[in-house]
């Protein structure tokens, strides 16, 4: 199933991973692993055969052009390797993919065989989600976990339990998997704002980010992710302010949310939706080509 595999040796690993698609709102999630990747020097050891995978009528490649010609690029799950990036004998795989189509027992296996071969210690995915939340009041973020507590290298926090049921991701199917070997994971989700369902949103990689070096021994330079955010809000207040419409459910929200009032419903006009995003995006394209990291 990979593509390419290059046997690295480690005394000890902790698996970080996150996924393009279902459980990655607003691109929060894989802009933050990118960050990660970028910042820590990541280095690309195995890739997963995307043939095996992939619906590409579903998840499409995409074409660019450049000096040397045009190039497709194809839906991608990587593996990165940074050593010694917790400790000096503790070192980071991470995963920065797209959520398969096909194959995702076989997917998950592949993905425990070769990190017991790097005496993985524990597990962590970064997701984010759409929920009835203003953006006004910040990021939201949840940890939930299979075991009370993570090892040594991870700050001494009880997790809680989730009690989410219903249709799951692949990162779920990982998190069970390494489970049954007793290899304890956490899950940091973050919320978005659910009327901003399409344009990266850096705020939420950057709560991502905040929350991951509250857990372990990381630090990251989020300035790039906080020049955006102030583009971001810049340009959201804008488009809020020409439409009394949505301004007024985003006070209502504000208000269900500072008296913890949760299942206010979402606005029903996708045309108003549509709008905002539109506008977002033409800013956007005016000011720095992209909001994510």
């Amino acid at each position: 199933m990979f593509k390419n595999l290059e046997k690295i040796s480690c005394d000890n690993s902790i698996f970080i991973v996150a996924f393009k698609g279902w459980s990655d709102a607003a691109e929060g999630a894989t802009n933050a692993i990118e960050t990660l990747i970028s910042q820590y020097e990541g280095e690309k050891f195995a890739s997963f055969e995307e043939e095996d995978l992939f619906a590409f009528a579903r998840e499409r490649p995409i074409i660019k052009n450049s000096k040397n010609g045009r190039a497709i690029s194809w839906p991608n799950n990587d593996l990165f390797y940074i050593e010694n990036a917790i400790n000096e004998s503790t070192s980071l795989v991470v995963l920065n993919g797209t959520e398969p189509h096909f194959k995702w027992k076989t997917f998950s296996s592949e993905i425990v065989k070769l990190l017991l071969s790097m005496n993985v210690k524990a597990v962590v995915t970064l997701g984010a989600l759409l929920d009835s939340i203003p953006h006004t009041r910040g990021v939201k973020t949840q940890i939930t976990g299979q075991h009370i507590y993570m090892p040594d290298e991870f700050k001494k926090k009880k997790i809680e339990p989730s009690k989410y049921e219903g249709p799951t991701g692949v990162s779920s199917v990982i998190i069970e998997d390494f489970k049954k070997l007793n290899i304890p994971s956490m899950s940091i989700w973050a919320h978005a704002p659910h009327y901003l369902q399409s344009s990266p949103n850096p705020l939420v990689s950057k709560a991502l980010l905040d929350e991951l070096s509250k857990w372990l021994p990381l630090s990251f330079d989020t300035s790039k992710l906080e020049k955006k955010s102030e583009k971001y809000i810049s340009a959201l207040d804008s488009a809020i302010a020409q439409d009394s419409e949505l301004k007024s459910y985003i006070e209502k929200l504000e208000t269900k949310y500072d008296s913890a009032v949760v299942d206010f419903p979402p606005v029903d006009d996708d045309l108003l939706l549509k709008d905002l995003e539109k506008f977002l995006e033409t800013n956007n394209k005016g000011n720095d080509n992209s909001l994510g990291e």
